[in-house]
C-alpha cells in the first residue's frame, strides 16, 4: 500500500507522512490519513479521492 503511495505521490511524501509514523508505532488506524493524498496543485481532486479509496480497500487488509 506504501508502494502504490509513493508510485503516485513520490517517496519523500511518504517518507515524511503520517501514515509510515502510525505504521512503525502499530496503529493501523490510517484511513483518514491515506485518503487526504488526494490534491492536485494544491486543491481536492474528487477523482484522486476515489482512487485512494480504491486502493485502500483493495490493499490494505485487516
Amino acid at each position: 500500500m506504501l508502494g502504490a503511495l509513493a508510485y503516485n505521490c513520490g517517496p519523500g511524501v511518504v517518507n515524511k507522512s503520517s501514515i509510515l509514523k502510525k505504521l512503525r508505532r502499530g496503529d493501523r488506524n490510517i484511513f483518514k490519513e491515506y485518503t487526504a493524498h488526494c490534491r492536485y496543485k494544491g486543491k481536492f481532486h474528487k477523482q484522486l479521492h476515489k482512487r485512494r479509496l480504491t486502493e485502500f480497500a483493495a490493499l490494505f487488509v485487516k
